[in-house]
């Protein structure tokens, strides 16, 4: 059985792991984080105590100690700040809601209570299986980029 790090990817509210074998490049590890954040890979910057790490060196070149190790993701801007298409899942029912980057949650809060005609206190939002909660923040902080899905929970009282 090859030998795999597990690493996990930090620099936003939602903290995915992804498995790689150290055979592989940093670049295809870029390409797993692209399929599962849908971030494009060459928007992508990794960081690993502070040093960047190179597309084409293997991840048995850096050495990962107890093959696990944190990474810190960052990540280019869309030139020009344009707008994009997310979908907005509520059970079977979905539609998109327009947005950029610089969106923040509030806003996007905003646009989909317009949409649904509920106020969001009936309702809680999730992308990739994180709650979505802080307001502030710009949507980037979720992973939430072009073709990116939101699930929305109706909040239940008794």
């Amino acid at each position: 059985m090859a030998a795999t790090v597990l690493f996990t990817i930090t620099g936003g509210e939602v903290i995915p792991e992804i498995e790689m074998p150290v055979s592989a490049t940093i670049l295809e590890l870029k390409k797993k984080i692209e399929s599962v954040l849908n971030l494009k890979a060459e928007r992508q910057t990794l960081r690993h105590d502070n040093e960047e790490l190179n597309n084409d060196r293997t991840i048995a070149y850096y050495d990962f100690k107890k093959n696990v190790a944190t990474l810190v993701l960052h990540f280019k801007p869309l030139s020009g700040k344009p707008k994009f298409d997310i979908t907005v899942k509520d059970g079977d029912d979905e539609f998109n809601v327009k947005v950029k980057e610089t969106t923040s949650i509030a806003g996007l809060i905003k646009k989909i209570e317009k949409c649904m005609g509920c106020p969001i206190k009936y309702m809680n939002l999730y992308h990739l299986s994180t709650k979505i909660e802080e307001e502030d923040l710009p949507i980037t902080a979720y992973y939430i980029f072009e073709g990116s899905e939101i699930e929305v929970k109706y909040v239940r009282f008794y």
